[in-house]
């Protein structure tokens, strides 16, 4: 079975945020194990202590690097690879996530949730083999990057999503983002669902679908949409002139880019 760690001052909120969705789902199949070890179990004081001033001054408490050691000393050869949740770290993606639950075939992994004004450096140097970011902004506490990197790993897992395809045709699955989806009723706020969605024609909605997570990629995340993509693009564009200002428009497009598809 595949496991996970996770070292944190806060053990239920990590647990209760897994019992749910795809992550509770993948535990009650018994396809992942996830461990939760409480750092205040691993103090030596009777105040269970687990942070101090930091030295030479400044805001907040720093994590001490000894409650943390014992705590990750504690799993043994049942660590893996160990990651701090650190906004200093690797930008986790798409690519990570599948490259983690690969890993996970063959070795635990082990995350370690940080609090207050950091941790104490040594811990990192001694303790940590990588450290990961979930983005470029600060949260009070690593757990909830953990509990982003836990799930994201977690779809991936096979028997997991009831439809295997699922997390394949999931936004950034192939660099870019998903095409609008929709269901009943065909329509609803003066917006009807495109044809070519109840036409039946697969060959046609694949590339329909196809051109508009380019469109939508190109408009959102322009970071995403590289060279090759734009020779795509130029594909894209004679497949989606074939559609109406509205229906466009109620694929969530904007003016200035319906416009261009248009003209």
């Amino acid at each position: 079975m595949r496991k996970i760690n996770v070292l944190t001052l806060f053990p239920k909120l990590v647990s209760d945020a897994i019992a749910w969705g795809v992550v509770g789902q993948s535990l009650k199949h018994n396809i992942l194990s996830v461990r939760i070890a409480d750092l205040r179990e691993f103090t030596q004081d009777p105040h269970r202590t687990v942070d101090d001033r930091p030295y030479g001054g400044g805001d907040g408490m720093i994590m001490l690097a000894e409650p943390l050691a014992l705590a990750m000393k504690s799993l043994g050869d049942e660590a893996g690879v160990r990651v701090f949740l650190s906004p200093q770290g690797e930008r986790w993606s798409d690519k990570l996530a599948r490259e983690f639950a690969r890993n996970l075939e063959n070795s635990n992994l082990t995350l370690v949730c940080g609090r207050y004004g950091g941790v104490d450096q040594r811990f990192l140097n001694s303790f940590v083999d990588r450290q990961i970011s979930v983005g470029d902004f600060i949260l009070s506490g690593g757990e909830f990057a953990a509990l982003s990197v836990i799930d994201s790993i977690a779809r991936l897992l096979p028997g997991v999503l009831g439809n295997e395809k699922s997390q394949s045709q999931d936004s950034f699955a192939n660099g870019l983002l998903e095409a609008p989806q929709f269901t009943r009723p065909e329509e609803i706020f003066d917006q009807a669902v495109p044809e070519v969605l109840r036409s039946g024609d697969h060959q046609k909605i694949f590339e329909f679908r196809e051109a508009l997570s380019l469109a939508v990629t190109r408009e959102r995340r322009p970071d995403l949409f590289f060279e090759d993509h734009k020779v795509h693009w130029l594909e894209a564009l004679q497949v989606l002139k074939r559609y109406s200002y509205e229906e466009l428009k109620s694929c969530g497009l904007a003016k200035h880019t319906i416009e261009e598809i248009l003209k």
